[in-house]
């Protein structure tokens, strides 16, 4: 296990080095840029969240050591940063390079090592629980520049292959059934879409599993939605950010709750694109 996470170490803090000095590269091209530059933000993250288990696994006990690192993996990793940190250092670097590195490294057993890692340490440790949801996050961030710029198909379609580490649930709480069928149809493509009928059972719901989005209607009976969302943040601290309120009405009360809570809410009727947005940019969060 220690040797494994030593090496994730390095990895995570080369990666957002190469993401980061590639951007200045390919400025040229601002929305690629940018795509590399969030890419570098993530790698400092998931260093943060490495590091912080090397500290963990350093002072425990015993952790499974159930997977090693065989040094075909090891050198194959490897020798991509090796020729993506060349073709940086002689300005050789193309935006297709680029992509080559990302989807040849992000869809290689580095990522899976990492939620091995994570998923050996977040039974005991909480703040564990929503990182590999973050990682597939990461992951489902470079599918989506992918899919928004036609000429890169050829790349989207070589990771639509690779299987997936993580499949996110997101909860959708209405008391009408016809609203949770159409939040369950434009959200599909995001995870595992999971239906509670009011505050009390979304709240039942949240004790058992996590949930990287919850999109909750107000006006619901036995509990309503701002119950619901007080009982849940005394639960899970921060749960705010992965709220979003849709409802009949943003104003008054609400308006004012829903400011000092640092909430979002959306108001019914509304464009799909804008509330798959709004969910996308939760789990982005």
């Amino acid at each position: 296990m220690m040797n494994i996470i030593k090496w994730l170490i390095k990895n995570e803090q080369k990666a957002a080095m190469v993401y980061e000095k590639a951007a200045s590269i390919v400025s040229g091209d601002g929305e690629f840029s940018m795509f590399l530059m969030e890419l570098s933000m993530d790698e400092k993250m998931h260093w943060n969240v490495i590091t912080k288990a090397f500290e963990i696994a350093t002072g425990a006990n015993r952790l499974p050591d159930l997977i090693r690192i065989d040094k075909d993996t090891e050198e194959k990793v490897d020798n991509y940063f090796f020729l993506c940190e060349k073709r940086i250092e002689t300005k050789r670097l193309t935006r297709e390079d680029m992509l080559d590195f990302i989807v040849a490294t992000e869809f290689s057993e580095w990522n899976d090592l990492f939620v091995y890692v994570v998923n050996s340490l977040k039974h005991g440790y909480r703040e564990f629980i929503p990182i590999t949801a973050r990682v597939h996050q990461h992951k489902r961030h470079i599918e989506r520049f992918l899919a928004s710029r036609p000429e890169y198909k050829g790349y989207l379609d070589r990771i639509k292959n690779f299987t997936s580490i993580w499949q996110e649930k997101l909860l959708v709480v209405d008391d009408e059934e016809a609203i949770t069928d159409v939040l369950a149809a434009i959200l599909e493509g995001e995870g595992l879409i999971e239906r509670a009928r009011n505050g009390e059972e979304a709240l039942e719901k949240l004790g058992k599993a996590y949930y990287a989005a919850i999109v909750t209607d107000i006006d619901m009976p036995r509990m309503d939605g701002v119950e619901f969302y007080k009982r849940a943040a005394a639960m899970f601290p921060g749960i705010n950010r992965r709220f979003l309120f849709f409802t009949g009405d943003c104003g008054g009360d609400v308006a004012a709750f829903i400011s000092e809570h640092r909430l979002v809410c959306l108001q019914k009727p509304i464009r799909i694109n804008d509330i798959r947005n709004s969910v996308i940019d939760i789990l982005r969060r």
